[in-house]
Parts: C-alpha cells; structure tokens; sequence
C-alpha cells in the first residue's frame, strides 16, 4: 500500500496545532462529549490518533482505521506514552474495506474528507455513514465552508494555504472547501450540531455531528 504521508507525516500534529493555534485539536475532540462507556467508536484517518485516545478514556471502544503506516506509528507511540485504559483496535487498511455496516454509536471523519477530490468524497461520507448504527453519530472535523464578505476571504485564505502544502507533499487532491454539512446529510445523517472554532473572530474550523436517522424514518 502506497503511504502519501511517508515523508511529512511526522510534523502532521504539530503543524496543525501550531498553524490553527490550538484550534484543530480542539475541533478533533469536541463531539467526544456524546461518547459514553461502552459505545463503540471509529475513527476513519486516525492519524496521530488525538480523538481515538481521548474516547478510549471516556471507556469507548475504539477501532482506528489509516492507510498510511507512517501515520500509525506515530499513532502506536502515542498509545504507548498516552497509556489508554483499553486497547484500540488498529486496522491498517482503506476505509472502503472496513465493511462493519451499522456497528458504530460514533464514526469519526476528521480533517479526512478533505483529501478526496469532488467524484470521490461523497462516496467516502456515504460509505463512513453506512457505519453508523441507526440513532447513533457522524462527526466530521473540517475547515469551515468559506461564507460572505471579509471574513469568507479569510477562510479561503486558511484553507488554501493548508491544502497547496498538502497536495504538494501527499495524495491530497488541491480543491476548494466542500460542503461537509451536505455530505453528512447524504450520508443519511440528520445535523444536531455544529461547534466553530474561531481566530479573532473568524470561525476556521467547525465539528459537525450528525446523527443517523432511524431505520423506517423518511
């Protein structure tokens, strides 16, 4: 398997941290406050694993999914140091061969649907969504679809400059921000919350909780 993180995917955490000002963590964990004991939880593009320990030490279940092994040993020795209380299942695989439909009360997509281009991102969100139990959530981490005026100029400023560094030094495809609202809605989810995360006074990332509808329901 190709791994598109082989060269830069040690900065990948500190970067983030450092470039969004504390804000991309944050947003990685803000839908966690919806894990309980017990639930089980899938993180699609784990990476350095941030929202997969902290739901392991809400006492989740936790399987973590990534394509690239670069990312997962930096992953593994987070879990090493971190030392959460139960062990985290970690599949070293695409996305699309995790087949477990309808097994998880919590998928979660962060800063991961925006790798895809346009003909293949919403098969990704259909497919984390057909994850998701009935009644229970998809969270997506993302950057904030740029809006009007001033601050929109902003958001695009923030999004471009994060994924022309990407698409340089990985697979990311170069794009503009998609409408994650939307893709977790066609993911069969209906949208009980969005949380922003702002830098003075300009929202740059949002989480976005959708929950799946029940089965029978229109």
């Amino acid at each position: 398997m190709r791994d598109g993180y082989r060269f830069v995917g040690f900065q990948y955490e500190l970067t983030g941290t450092l470039y969004s000002l504390g804000r991309i963590p944050r947003c990685k964990s803000a839908m966690l406050k919806h894990v309980s004991p017990g639930h089980e939880v899938l993180v699609a593009g784990v990476g350095h694993g941030t929202e997969a320990v902290e739901a392991s030490k809400l006492g989740a279940s936790v399987t973590a999914v990534d394509l690239s092994e670069t990312m997962l040993a930096h992953f593994r020795r987070r879990i090493e140091r971190e030392r959460p209380p139960a062990p985290i299942r970690i599949v070293h695989d695409d996305i699309f061969n995790v087949r477990e439909t309808g097994r998880y009360d919590m998928v979660i997509a962060n800063f991961f649907l925006n790798v895809f281009s346009a003909a293949r991102v919403k098969q990704v969100a259909d497919h984390l969504g057909s994850l998701v139990r009935p009644g229970g959530f998809f969270a997506v981490g993302e950057f904030v679809l740029p809006g009007p005026g001033w601050r929109g100029v902003v958001q695009r400023i923030n999004w471009y400059i994060a994924i022309a560094f990407y698409s340089a030094t990985t697979e990311a495809v170069f794009h503009p921000v998609w409408d994650y609202p939307a893709l977790v809605r066609g993911a069969g989810c209906r949208i009980e919350e969005i949380e922003y995360f702002s830098i003075c006074g300009v929202p740059l990332y949002w989480s976005i909780l959708g929950r799946k509808e029940p089965e029978g329901m229109p």
